[in-house]
């Protein structure tokens, strides 16, 4: 990955900012419910917890050169969700999260597109991974049509709530991307 800072952009309709204070309201209320997070490896979150990521997310835009990409989903001015990178050197990997009110509409595809094409076109990564829990099916749905394939069942995988899920794997490659 190239070392650069954050980069703030729009994709169809949809604006990737940095994450700022002012969003805590909303997003405590996505990382406290258990609905919207039951298939998160990191489950509920408390207030504090909240607030960490928060910060983290923050610090992580700030930061010269920026690694991680946490980015605050608008659309028509209304915060609808997340969309994450993560800058592991060995297998940069995507993370999302639409807030339920919008569920069904497209935003997850909208994001993971988003985010590939700043993965590849901005950062010129050779290989994205984006990982979900084996019965989140439309995580895994939603991988499939921004052209990821399935690489891999990972039996037992992630510890979510005390029980061992399974996960599934997903990846692309640059010249897949470019294909599609």
């Amino acid at each position: 990955m190239i070392a650069t800072k954050f980069t703030e952009f729009e994709f169809e309709r949809l604006i990737f900012r940095k994450f700022r204070e002012a969003d805590f309201p909303i997003v405590y209320s996505w990382h406290s419910d258990a609905e919207t997070m039951q298939y998160r490896r990191d489950g509920v979150k408390t207030e504090a917890e909240t607030r960490e990521f928060l910060n983290n997310a923050i610090a992580a835009a700030n930061a010269d050169p920026c690694e991680d990409f946490w980015f605050a989903v608008v659309c028509e001015e209304v915060l609808i969700g997340e969309g994450i990178l993560f800058n592991d050197r060995n297998e940069p990997e995507l993370g999302w999260l639409v807030d339920k009110n919008h569920w069904g509409q497209g935003y997850g595809t909208k994001i993971g597109s988003a985010l590939l094409k700043f993965a590849f076109d901005t950062l010129n990564l050779h290989r994205v991974i984006a990982c979900c829990n084996v019965d989140n099916h439309a995580s895994y749905r939603m991988m499939e049509k921004i052209g990821m394939r399935r690489e891999g069942h990972h039996l037992k995988a992630k510890l979510v709530g005390g029980v061992w899920c399974d996960r599934f794997q997903y990846a692309i490659l640059r010249e897949e991307y470019n294909r599609v």
